[in-house]
């Protein structure tokens, strides 16, 4: 059973690589995460039961993910067709700010156009299995002129994908509320909020992830 399972993951992981390598070649891709953005995330209710410990990941149009935590970044990917590989989800995954509410996330490197953002709660794995919780997601593109690009649509699709991959909550993502669209903008004059957390993204002044 073990082995069918890494085949399996192996037959996602080289589906998804192949599928950004396509859209990387027709052109469909947002181009290279050079842009540092500081990212704030507090949770907008605090369960006294469960530690407040949050993550996010970026997704981009091309479904490369990147994930940040305390001890650096996880590579995965996710794509508009469904797929995605998140290798580790099942593992102990360490926040970045320990058992806080609020979180600040700098020097992320974003996706110079539009990128897909999922916050998660952080939890341990249960008898190997992830327990992680997604709280919300959200696509930000570059102005509000942009929310009806086709991109915004594949993003949305993979940061669900990818919500499946990572926690057992993250099939009902898109049951709750849709996905929103967002200007960058507007989360950068004030807090959006989102759903079950808040978030401001800021122009960074450093780089703390390595570029996919």
């Amino acid at each position: 059973m073990a082995k069918t399972r890494t085949l399996a993951g192996l037959l996602v992981l080289v589906t998804v690589g192949i599928l950004a390598a396509l859209k990387a070649s027709s052109g469909e891709t947002s181009g290279s995460w050079s842009e540092p953005v500081d990212i704030s995330v507090t949770m907008n209710r605090v369960d006294s039961t469960e530690r407040p410990d949050l993550m996010v990941c970026l997704v981009d149009a091309a479904g490369r993910v990147q994930c940040h935590h305390k001890a650096g970044v996880l590579a995965w990917g996710a794509s508009a067709e469904g797929h995605a590989v998140c290798p580790g989800a099942d593992e102990r995954i360490r926040p970045r700010c320990d058992g806080s509410a609020s979180c600040k996330f700098a020097g992320v490197a974003a996706p110079g156009g539009s990128f897909g953002l999922l916050v998660l709660r952080l939890a341990p794995p249960l008898f190997g299995a992830p327990r992680h919780d997604v709280l919300d997601a959200a696509v930000f593109t570059r102005s509000s002129a942009d929310a009806q690009a086709p991109e915004n649509r594949q993003i949305r699709a993979s940061l669900q994908a990818l919500a499946r991959c990572i926690a057992p909550s993250g099939g009902r993502i898109a049951e709750r509320r849709p996905v929103p669209i967002l200007a960058r903008q507007a989360c950068e004059r004030a807090t959006c909020r989102l759903g079950e957390s808040s978030v401001t993204l800021l122009p960074g002044l450093s780089r703390t992830a390595q570029q996919p």
